[in-house]
């Protein structure tokens, strides 16, 4: 009886010792998987433009990029921002320069927000040909898989209203040509309000991109661009 009674403890003893095991390789394999599906890759956005784009005046971190960044983050969007905004640059000259951003194939954006031809306006340059230059932009970043974004833009109706028109309309049909995203106005709910603008009330200040950042974020997160 008391040989009967060893046998049985010892038996549960070795069960125990099994199943103790067993549980720890679980754990450990389930810790394992759960920090395998917690790694993520952190994309990129790119931001192209001019002045407005390229926090004029301001420190680098109250531009839209930046502040777009901060947002996305928050929001546990893992992205990082660039921003290739030039002052005073045209769409011609962005053209010139979109392939510095293409070259290195390991280091390609995920999604482009291209903001534009502010300064074709200004200059009355021709619409014909600041669509064309967008166009050949957008074709180039979709060449790379780039998801691209493009935002309109208007200009003050002091010369001709037909170029007014013209060039706010332009917009559109590139979208569709090209088929990407459009928002409508880069800087809606800012234009025209001091309170959001620096003195030239052409150039917005801290406060004017933290709208468009966060009007941005809505635009991705709503058309699922980011996720």
């Amino acid at each position: 009886m008391k040989k009967i009674n060893i046998l049985a403890i010892a038996l549960v003893i070795c069960i125990a010792l099994t199943w103790c095991g067993k549980t720890e390789t679980i754990t450990q394999w389930t810790e394992n998987e759960n920090s395998t599906k917690g790694a993520t890759e952190t994309k990129t956005i790119i931001a192209l433009g001019d002045s407005i784009t390229a926090w004029y005046s301001l420190p680098i971190e109250d531009s839209y990029p930046s502040q777009l960044e901060v947002l996305l983050q928050n929001n546990w969007y893992d992205y990082e921002l660039i921003n290739a905004g030039v002052s005073g640059n045209t769409s011609s000259q962005l053209l010139s320069r979109i392939d510095l951003y293409l070259e290195d194939e390991t280091d390609i954006p995920d999604i482009a927000l291209v903001v534009i031809w502010w300064n074709d306006g200004l200059r009355a340059q021709s619409i014909d040909e600041m669509s064309e230059n967008i166009i050949e932009i957008i074709e180039k970043l979709k060449e790379k898989n780039v998801e691209v974004v493009l935002w309109g833009m208007q200009i003050p109706p002091n010369n001709w209203l037909s170029y007014f028109l013209d060039f706010k309309n332009a917009y559109g049909d590139i979208a569709k040509e090209t088929d990407v995203e459009l928002i409508d106005f880069f800087l809606e709910d800012v234009a025209t309000k001091w309170i959001y603008n620096l003195p030239d009330m052409i150039h917005p200040n801290k406060d004017g991109y933290a709208i468009i950042a966060q009007n941005t974020f809505e635009f991705l997160k709503i058309s699922k661009k980011i996720g």
